[in-house]
Order: structure tokens, then sequence, then C-alpha cells
């Protein structure tokens, strides 16, 4: 028992002895700029993978796509099933991230960084894109090593999580009045 008792003290003054305090990423705008600049580089990794369309195939896509007249027809669904649909589904999903990851790493208001933050949790948990990325690293044109970058796991549940990360740091506490905006 004494014993028991012994080891029990060692562990608690172990574990806080070693402990180390880590500020969450969302507690100063320091560390929310390295969080966003850190989304920004996973982000536009894999943008930088997905290739071009040339315009031959951009214009069969969108002829394919407004083919059904707003209907999803046979050549609809072939067309959303493609290489190209899938390309174009992921270099816009991307592109509309950057673009306030970028922003993120300006001077901005407050009521400015939370509008980026929270353009950042909308588009995140973007079924098409992920849907798309992960078609792309099935068809090899999308590595699966730059994928595991961003997320280790499945994509989709990744981005989600992230979404809700911001708006649990950022989003919310500045709703309240609690955000450190310095």
């Amino acid at each position: 028992m004494k014993r028991t008792a012994y080891l029990f003290v060692l562990l608690v003054l172990f574990s806080t002895g070693s402990a180390q305090h880590a500020e969450p990423w969302s507690a100063t705008r320091e560390l929310r700029i390295k969080e966003a600049s850190r989304l920004h580089d996973k982000v536009f990794a894999m943008y930088k993978r997905v290739p071009e369309l040339s315009p031959a195939e951009q214009k069969w896509l969108d002829g394919e796509l407004n083919s059904g007249g707003g209907k999803f027809t046979q050549g609809v669904m072939a067309a959303m099933d493609s290489r190209e649909y899938d390309i174009s589904t992921a270099k816009s999903g991307f592109a509309m991230l950057i673009m306030p990851l970028n922003n993120l790493s300006l001077k901005l208001s407050c009521k400015d960084e939370v509008l980026m933050w929270t353009e950042v949790a909308s588009r995140l948990p973007n079924g098409d894109l992920w849907q798309s990325v992960d078609s792309l690293v099935k068809r090899k044109i999308i590595s699966h090593s730059s994928a595991e970058d961003f997320a280790p796991s499945f994509l989709a549940a990744n981005a989600t999580l992230r979404s809700q990360a911001i708006l649990d740091g950022v989003v919310i506490p500045y709703l309240r009045g609690e955000l450190n905006c310095q």
C-alpha cells in the first residue's frame, strides 16, 4: 500500500513538474497569424499539386455540366464523375480558402480578422472539395503523402474539426467580447 502511495506521489510530481503550458493557437493575434500561415501553406501546397485544366477540358466540362438544363442527366452525372470535374472543384475550393488565409497575415481590424476566420471556417468543411481531393488521390493526380500533409486521416473530418476549432477559438470569443485582438 505504501509503495502504491509513493508511486502515485512520484507520478503526480513528475507530471506537474514536466508539464509545460502551451497557449492555444487562438489566444493571441500573433499565434493566430502563425496558425493561418501554417494552414495557408498546407492548403496552398495541395492547390499547387492540382493541375490546371486546359481550355479544351474546361470547355468540355462546362458544356457537359450545362447540357442537362439544370437536371441531373447521364451526361451531367458522367461529367461530375470525371477527372476534369475533380480538378475544377479542387482548384476552386482551395482558391476560396487561400484568399482569406492569405489576408490573415495582413494588419486587419479585429472585426475583419474574425470575418476572414469565419470565411475559412465556412469553406473548410466543403464536402465537394474533399471528395474531389480523395478522388484525385485515387486517380494518382495528387499524391497520398501530400494529402496526408494536410490531414493524416480522413480529409473531410479533419477539415470539419479545424472549422469547429476556428469557431470555438476565434468567432465565438469575438462575439462574446472575449477575443484578444492585440
